[in-house]
């Protein structure tokens, strides 16, 4: 019996064989449609950037061999351009190919039914052993100025695409639910305030990106006007654009006061050092001289993102000690986000002046967890007890109940039972000769009234025999 078959019995209708080999073989057809996607994606990308730049011929050919390290480096696959490395790669992208896996994983299993835990293993497995492979294959493909290394291809593909489908079959193949259940249940409000943490963080940083541009409009305008062609100047946008969630993740960086840089050039809230920079628009966000009196305002958005961590913690019902746990495990999970993705965002570019590109994700990480922890630790500790809605369900929550006399589980009995209203056992005993009297004063029913027939109706014949 495969893994795939949702019924772990056989049926005797419906063919079951023969609907197992449709779910077999629609499997197979998703998990070698992904990769062909995001392939042909890659390839029309750059036939658009390469037919509109000025004074390059358009080949399909070099337009799909270039395609093949524009597919590594959709899953975050380090390469190497003319001897010099190239680890900075676009995430945005990354983030396309991740919900198509995962939207793909997750039409498998809702088609072949999959339900269970043990289930998503196969769909898991295969999506990210299938990428690993066809990642290894294009890494040995590859000739001429681009280069990679085969195990780093299998490893970044298939890793990248194993978290995308266990997300895609999380919930229908009961994975939250497993999680759920061997989780503490103030463990699990962290975990679910958490995600709400990173959602806000995001949004932090993408906020700082925006007031940047607004700030450097004109330097962006002329570094686009010295690309020269409009042709280079859409691609230039096109690249700025691929690379927005990079600069989200430095927005947030900036704002926590951990920094960014990119070469010699150090951006902090407090410090700045110049250095040189590729003339492209997204780069000319950064500031050319030293820091502004108003960056450190910037400092403020985590204490107030940490100020709606407590907030939102202090709602949970149940004792103090219990609340501060929420507040810890989604202060680790928001930490532990921003230590990933400033991981992926930072990186190599080239071996010029640039050089690195770091994010300091360990500082970024710790001082996220500081930002976040302490005010929302703060608050609630200082800010009391929240009243629950309903006390019932704050009680089952907290595993604890109310003094003895407060719960009454046995009902109390109506004084004025007419069916039962004695209270002594001698008077019940007293009465039972008075009982047995009543009941032979009673008349007898006769033998004839007993056994008379309804009116009008005749007696069912009997057998002779």
């Amino acid at each position: 019996m495969s893994a795939l078959d949702p019924n772990p019995h056989a049926t005797a209708t419906g063919h079951p064989d023969r609907k197992q080999g449709l779910r077999r073989w629609l499997f197979i057809a998703v998990v070698s449609a992904v990769p062909l996607i995001c392939f042909l994606a890659v390839a029309v990308l750059l036939a658009l950037v390469v037919g509109a730049a000025s004074g390059a011929s358009l080949d399909p050919l070099v337009v799909l061999a270039a395609a093949l390290p524009g597919w590594l480096a959709l899953y975050q696959s380090p390469l190497v351009i003319a001897g010099a490395p190239l680890s900075v790669l676009p995430m945005l992208p990354t983030i396309g190919a991740v919900l198509l896996v995962a939207s793909a994983s997750a039409f498998v299993a809702r088609r072949c039914r999959l339900r269970r835990p043990d289930q998503a293993f196969p769909v898991i497995a295969t999506m990210g052993l299938v990428h690993a492979s066809v990642g290894a294959v294009f890494a040995l493909l590859l000739d001429g100025p681009f280069s990679a290394v085969p195990v780093e291809a299998f490893l970044s593909c298939g890793l990248t695409a194993a978290i995308a489908a266990t997300a895609g079959v999380a919930n229908r193949c009961g994975l939250f639910y497993l999680l759920w259940e061997r989780t503490d249940a103030y463990v699990w409000t962290g975990l679910r305030i958490g995600l709400l943490t990173i959602a806000i963080v995001l949004a932090v940083g993408a906020g700082v990106l925006l007031a940047a541009i607004a700030v450097s409009a004109p330097e962006m305008v002329a570094s686009m006007e010295r690309m020269g062609g409009g042709g280079d100047a859409v691609g230039a946008t096109v690249l700025t654009l691929l690379y927005l969630p990079n600069a989200v993740v430095a927005g947030w960086a900036f704002a926590a006061g951990s920094g960014f840089s990119i070469g010699s050039q150090v951006v902090q809230p407090l410090q700045h050092t110049s250095g040189p920079l590729p003339d492209l628009p997204l780069l000319a966000v950064l500031p050319g001289d030293g820091p502004a009196v108003w960056w450190s305002a910037s400092l403020l958005l985590p204490l107030l993102v940490g100020m709606v961590v407590g907030l939102v913690a202090r709602r949970v019902p149940g004792p103090l000690g219990r609340r501060l746990v929420v507040v810890l495990v989604a202060a680790g999970v928001a930490a532990l986000a921003v230590l990933v993705l400033a991981v992926v965002a930072g990186g190599r570019l080239g071996n010029g002046p640039v050089g690195d590109v770091s994010f300091h994700p360990v500082a970024l990480a710790l001082a996220t967890l500081c930002w976040l922890a302490i005010p929302a630790l703060a608050m609630t500790w200082l800010g009391g007890a929240e009243e629950p809605d309903d006390p019932a369900l704050s009680t089952f929550a907290t595993d604890e109940f109310q003094e003895a006399e407060d719960i009454d589980p046995v009902p109390e009995t109506e004084a004025d039972d007419e069916d039962f209203a004695y209270t002594d056992l001698d008077e019940l005993i007293a009465e039972i000769p008075v009982a047995r009297s009543e009941s032979d004063s009673d008349p007898e029913v006769a033998a004839e009234e007993f056994d008379a027939e309804p009116d009008g109706e005749e007696p069912a014949p009997r057998d002779r025999r």
